[in-house]
């Protein structure tokens, strides 16, 4: 230790020595001193700074000087240093030696010690050694045990899974390996018969769904089979809800039958205090009950629904509910257009009846299963598949009756689309297109009908003898007035035999037309229409009925037809309008009962109006007619116009002309006034022109006094037949004014008052007021043609008359031009 000291001492002194070396230093100028200064304690990103301004100042030798002298200095400082601190080294090195020394005699001191304890402990490892082993092999009997009774679930339950799949019982299967596979298998999974088990058991998922999916086709199948008897038993008991296709008279007998049935059922006693008892009484089976039983049974009943269930429960447990909903809804879309699609082999009514009650069946079972399995299939979805049914059910019915000319089966499918309809109202589906396709079959049927009336109309038309009816005793004429509505009071009065003004051709059309009424409310029986819009309907279609009639008695009228065939035509018009009333009483009484009559509710009246075209074609037909045949007898004419004079009396044509008139207007008695009239007054004037287009006709070149003279005569034979005209209500005065022109052309020229002609021309009370100059000229120029032919004429005061009639002829020429 003093060694120490003496050395800290001398280290202590030598430091003092240096700093006041360092101090004392005399050969360096502040400045240097600075930059040496500068250069020992600052960084060396500074020392360039240093540098610079030591070269800036320009004395870089004195620098270089003073800086050797200071590294100089410096190594004689680290020289005394190290030569102070030597013997402490030298010092260290020797007790390290010694250190060393005693380290090596304590390791071998220690080898010793564990040669030793190794020998001494040998035999106890050998011992641990062993209570390790038979520990380690307690330990694994004990995990085998435990894991034994781990695996023991799995294998029971593996056999239970097999025994289940034997027997079919595909949910319980599924539920046992839902349980293998997550609960006893995950823990037994690193054994190597567990890979075999799993791999055995995946076939059994696909197997389970394949044979779930086949038990739903057979289902499937199922349906098919009784979906015909599920329609048919709701058809039925849609048909006894609403006693459709049942009359009054069968539903009192059903209710008596039913009434017997229960009384049967019931025996009545004496009791021991004298009260009557009631006992109850188990009817007898009886086969035919047993059948009736089995017609009642519903959709459950023949169809078991368990394997939709089972297949809902299996899908869902597999994980592929939406699998299974998309493959439910697709195997009934198809088979929905399977049972939709009509087979080839519907020939009969029969075989429509089926095909409906097929699908009525179909949709039954899917209105069953969506109120048990609601996740299989909802209700929008069923009002899809409906609707899309609908459709094509409405093609194929319009398609297959659209053009069926069977008024019969018309009525008859009428009835089974109805109960149809029903039916699947019952259910909660849309009809109103069904009820649109009976609207369009209604008004087939109604088409149909009237194409039977209208021919029955053209072969009554045809066959009628156009002659009243005439009756020769009590019993005919009520049952003509039972036949058609007609009441005149004085003919009751009449003796017999007695004459109806119409012919058998009314009485056929009016007792058609009662009958396609009633054919017409047959089609609109139980089509859910109220009584205003039945009785519409009903008389839209007389209207129609009677327009096509009038349409065929249009045409009819265009034939060849002759007088009296024109005139009983035109009173059978007339009474059928009158007819129309009765009619209308009828249809009310037929859709609204005999106490609604003469009420007035119904919008839609029958239209009296759709013969008058018809009559007024048959006036201009019977005009025409007049026309022709007054034509046909004044074709007879043969005048001699060069006649010197004339016969005395009326020519032939004349006489047959007058004849023909008198029988025909006393066949107008049953006529309508006004056309009778018509006709009468058509006729002379007619017959008036065409006597002044024969007097006036330009192939007649001359005309002579006594032609003249026969030809006034015809014409008033012909006036004298206008004041006795057998018409009623025709006044005589009128009449006659139809022949008054060629009355007054006649007289002018007979009496050759041309002076009167000329001076009251053009005014009002002229007395030759009706004839025109040019018609007086026409007759004049023909008489003076026939004075020129006659021989010595002009030879005897040749030169007087012909400038007389020169000048009357130009007098009547200057008039024509004013």
């Amino acid at each position: 230790m003093p060694n120490s000291s003496s050395t800290s001492q001398q280290a202590n002194t030598g430091s003092e020595t240096a700093s006041t070396s360092y101090v004392n230093y005399v050969e360096m100028s502040a400045e240097q001193e600075y930059f040496l200064y500068e250069l020992e304690t600052t960084d060396s990103g500074s020392m360039g700074l240093v540098l610079r301004a030591i070269y800036d100042t320009g004395d870089v030798q004195q620098f270089a000087r003073a800086l050797q002298s200071r590294i100089s200095h410096y190594d004689k400082n680290i020289q005394k240093v190290c030569s102070f601190h030597y013997q402490s080294f030298v010092d260290a090195m020797l007790e390290l030696m010694k250190l060393k020394e005693q380290c090596q005699d304590i390791k071998d001191e220690t080898v010793a010690i564990d040669a030793e304890i190794q020998r001494i402990s040998q035999r106890l490892c050998q011992k641990k050694q062993e209570i390790v082993r038979y520990r380690k092999l307690m330990k694994n009997a004990k995990t085998a045990m435990d894991q034994i009774a781990v695996c023991l679930p799995v294998l029971e339950n593996y056999a239970k899974l097999q025994e289940q799949m034997s027997n079919k019982k595909y949910y319980q299967a599924l539920k046992t390996l839902e349980e293998l596979e997550h609960t006893h298998l995950a823990l037994v999974e690193k054994y190597r018969f567990t890979q075999v088990l799993a791999k055995s058991m995946t076939p059994v998922r696909l197997e389970i769904k394949e044979k779930a999916y086949s038990e739903f086709k057979d289902f499937l199948e199922n349906i098919k089979k009784v979906a015909g008897r599920i329609g048919k038993h709701a058809s039925k008991d849609t048909a006894e809800q609403h006693s459709f296709g049942v009359t009054d008279a069968e539903r009192t007998r059903k209710i008596q039958e039913e009434a017997r049935k229960n009384a049967s059922n019931v025996e009545i006693e004496v009791s021991a205090d004298g009260s009557i008892v009631k006992k109850n009484v188990s009817p007898k089976r009886y086969p035919q009950a047993q059948v009736e039983d089995d017609e009642q049974m519903s959709a459950q009943d023949l169809i078991d629904f368990t394997p939709v269930h089972r297949c809902c429960q299996i899908f869902n447990v597999l994980g592929a509910k939406d699998e299974f909903e998309q493959y439910y809804r697709q195997q009934r879309r198809e088979q929905c257009d399977l049972v939709i699609e009509p087979s080839h082999k519907m020939n009969n009514f029969k075989h429509y009846v089926e095909y409906l009650d097929e699908i009525v069946g179909f949709f039954v079972v899917e209105d069953q299963i969506l109120m048990t399995q609601s996740n299989l299939s909802t209700n929008s979805d069923k009002d899809k598949l409906w609707d899309n049914a609908l459709q094509k059910i409405r093609q194929h019915l319009d398609a297959r009756f659209g053009g069926c000319p069977d008024v019969e089966m018309m009525l008859r499918m009428k009835k089974v689309i109805l109960l149809f309809i029903l039916t699947m109202k019952s259910y909660g589906y849309a009809v109103a297109p069904l009820y649109e396709l009976l609207q369009n079959f209604r008004d087939q049927y109604n088409e149909i009908l009237v194409k039977e009336y209208c021919a029955q109309f053209e072969r009554d038309l045809d066959k009628d003898n156009y002659t009243p009816i005439t009756v020769h005793s009590e019993e005919e004429f009520r049952a003509v007035i039972k036949q058609f509505p007609f009441y005149k009071r004085s003919m009751e009065q009449e003796p017999f035999p007695r004459k109806f003004p119409f012919s058998r051709f009314v009485i056929s059309a009016y007792t058609q037309a009662k009958q396609y009424l009633v054919g017409c409310l047959k089609f609109m029986d139980n089509l859910q229409l109220n009584t205003s819009a039945v009785d519409d309907t009903v008389r839209r279609c007389a209207n129609v009925l009677l327009g096509r009639w009038a349409g065929i008695l249009k045409t009819f009228v265009h034939k060849r037809l002759s007088m009296i065939q024109l005139v009983q035509i035109t009173i059978n018009l007339g009474y059928l309008e009158k007819s129309c009333e009765s009619l209308g009483t009828f249809i009310t009484s037929k859709t609204s009962g005999e106490e609604a009559i003469g009420t007035t509710s119904h919008q839609v009246v029958l239209s009296e109006k759709v013969f008058r075209d018809v009559r007024s074609e048959v006036e201009q037909q019977i005009d025409e007619c007049m026309r022709n045949k007054v034509d046909e007898i004044i074709e007879l004419a043969n005048y001699d116009w060069e006649l010197p004079a004339a016969s005395g009396q009326a020519s032939d044509f004349i006489t047959d002309l007058i004849k023909f008139l008198l029988t025909t207007f006393q066949s107008f008695t049953n006529l309508p006034s006004g056309l009778a009239k018509h006709v009468c007054t058509q006729t002379c004037k007619h017959i008036s022109q065409s006597l002044s287009d024969l007097l006036l006709s330009p192939e007649t070149k001359c005309i002579s006094t006594g032609a003249l003279d026969q030809f006034s005569l015809d014409v008033m034979q012909c006036e004298m037949f206008t004041t006795r005209c057998p018409v009623t209500g025709v006044d005589p005065q009128t009449l006659s004014m139809t022949f008054a022109d060629l009355r007054q052309l006649l007289d002018l020229v007979m009496s050759s008052d041309w002076t009167t002609f000329n001076a009251e021309y053009g005014k009002d009370h002229a007395k030759y007021l009706r004839v025109k100059a040019s018609t007086a000229i026409v007759v004049l120029e023909k008489m003076i043609e026939y004075e020129r032919k006659s021989t010595g004429f002009f030879g005897i005061a040749r030169g007087d008359r012909k400038r007389l009639l020169d000048t009357i002829v130009r007098q009547l020429k200057l008039l024509e031009i004013q």
